[in-house]
């Protein structure tokens, strides 16, 4: 796997980092993506210049734009961005803010479709990362389960449109799980994924043969495989 270049998108958050660490243990190049040169400095604390770290966001076409100018030639690019949220009663949400909220997480994962995946070499993968609430209603986590039942149908429409003719494998995993990461080791459960599981599943899926991808088959789905301690 050596000198195989992936960029990961929002590299500095908990499911990010996972990604990193599995990608630099396989002998990936890696280009760890953030909005802050200060959140990313932890990469480099426990990778040091086996990671490469660019700063920049795909928020809007002009950002994407500019991020994908410092990027160069991948073989891989993993979209792993995600908004804040703060659980509130959907009918609490105006719907200025609702649909900022929505239309800022499925934009952003556009704007890396546009920008970022011309990038991604022939044969090579885009693979973005969403949540299981795609399919799940929980009161007060409403327009987190909208945005990211829209981010779903988006990479549908982009495998469909793209089939037959697309240079790269389209796919997005969904996490349908709470991550246990390092922001909040200390409040994790023990049935919670781990950001070292998502990692490892992750680089399975990139270094899987290329194939005949269904577009429904391309949308999988990630759960913690401790998920029966719920029951207890």
């Amino acid at each position: 796997m050596d000198n195989r270049v992936l960029a990961i998108l929002g590299a500095s958050g908990d499911v990010g980092g996972g990604i990193v660490r599995s990608a630099v243990e396989r002998g990936w190049s890696v280009t760890a993506v953030g909005r802050s040169a200060e959140r990313l400095q932890p990469l480099v604390d426990e990778h040091g210049t086996q990671v490469r770290l660019v700063v920049g966001d795909v928020g809007t076409d002009a950002s994407a734009a500019e991020l994908a100018r410092a990027l160069g030639p991948l073989d891989a690019a993993v979209v792993t961005v995600s908004p804040r949220y703060e659980t509130r009663e959907v009918l609490e949400w105006p719907v200025e803010e609702f649909n900022a909220f929505v239309a800022g997480n499925v934009g952003a994962h556009l704007a890396a479709a546009r920008h970022v995946m011309p990038l991604v070499r022939d044969g090579g993968d885009f693979l973005g990362i969403g949540g299981g609430m795609a399919d799940v209603v929980i009161p007060r986590f409403i327009p987190l389960a909208t945005a990211q039942a829209a981010q779903r149908q988006l990479y549908r429409g982009l495998i469909r449109e793209g089939r037959g003719a697309a240079r790269v494998r389209i796919r997005e995993l969904l996490v349908a799980s709470f991550v246990a990461g390092v922001s909040n080791r200390a409040q994790m459960r023990p049935e919670w994924i781990t950001d070292d599981e998502i990692g490892e599943h992750v680089l399975g899926l990139l270094e899987q043969p290329a194939g005949q991808d269904d577009p429904d088959e391309a949308i999988s789905v990630l759960r913690s495989p401790r998920e029966h301690l719920l029951q207890r």
